[in-house]
């Protein structure tokens, strides 16, 4: 077997995988949260390697484990919401009525805490990029999976995989119809592989995959045809955001890849960075529709 049809054998399989772990995540819990711990600290592992510094090595720990207390906080509440909801004339959650919690809103500041008391503790010299650091890892790795675990309970299991049938849909449309026909670059300086027409060819088929699902029974109940249009396009958008700033960090770290721990693919970083981006923007969406 000659290399490329190695790979390609590779990243099929593995691909195949992630994809049966996530869907087994949206109608499983036993999945949901372990994978969700997964990809949020080996996310942070990612992030904190691409930068690697002796400083960094000293906080990554303490955000590690804030990022550990902010999982926590969500999955606890979200796991409770699931199995209270079911009561007769219990209102319905929100967000922020999880966030406030006594308990979670305790545990949001330990958390908070800790990604200042490294750089409070030691005498380092660039304490402000290690704190954003920490922060970023929080704000772009740890709450948009809080989020969609948030999504998950309160929601049915067929809007989730419908999310994530429209991510797949349109990673998938523009690597495709970017490499058969894309000749103007979208972000040369970013990410040169990515292309207008593989961007245009990816709304078309994620807009048109939207239409087709929105005539499920349970998912027109959750919003009409043209309601799963704007949906969509929000997912493109925010989704193409996402893959351009993990390009960019890689990029500026002078990386292929975030990571190795997905045969063919990369990272945990180079598969969720569209999810992770498009999560919190599409959850608003359905909020205020």
């Amino acid at each position: 077997m000659n290399p490329k049809t190695r790979n390609l054998f590779v990243r099929t399989a593995s691909g195949i995988v992630y994809v049966a772990l996530m869907v087994a995540a949206v109608f499983t819990p036993w999945v949901a949260v372990p994978l969700a711990f997964f990809f949020g600290l080996v996310g942070i592992r990612e992030l904190y390697k691409m930068f690697e510094t002796p400083e960094l090595k000293e906080s990554y720990s303490f955000t590690i484990i804030s990022g550990g207390l902010v999982l926590i906080a969500f999955l606890a509440t979200a796991q409770l919401f699931s199995f209270v909801k079911a009561m007769p004339h219990y209102p319905e959650a929100t967000l922020f009525g999880v966030m406030l919690r006594p308990t979670n809103c305790l545990m949001f500041v330990l958390a908070f805490v800790g990604i200042f008391l490294p750089e409070l503790l030691n005498r380092h010299e660039n304490p402000i990029f290690n704190i954003g650091i920490g922060l970023l890892s929080l704000i772009w790795i740890i709450l948009p999976l809080c989020v969609l675990f948030f999504v998950w309970s309160a929601r049915s299991p067929e809007v989730m995989l419908a999310f994530l049938i429209l991510i797949w849909m349109s990673d998938t449309a523009a690597y495709v119809s970017g490499s058969l026909f894309g000749k103007h670059k979208l972000a040369p300086n970013i990410s040169p592989g990515k292309t207008w027409e593989g961007f245009l060819c990816s709304c078309l088929f994620t807009v048109g995959l939207a239409v087709g699902l929105s005539y499920h029974p349970s998912l027109f109940v959750c919003m009409p045809v043209w309601g799963w249009i704007v949906f969509a396009l929000i997912i493109q958008v925010f989704g193409l955001l996402g893959d351009l700033t993990e390009s960019l960090f890689k990029r500026k770290a002078g990386v292929k890849d975030s990571g190795s721990i997905i045969p063919g693919h990369g990272g945990v970083l180079d598969r969720v960075d569209s999810i992770l981006f498009a999560t919190i923007p599409a959850y608003l969406f359905c909020q205020f529709f």
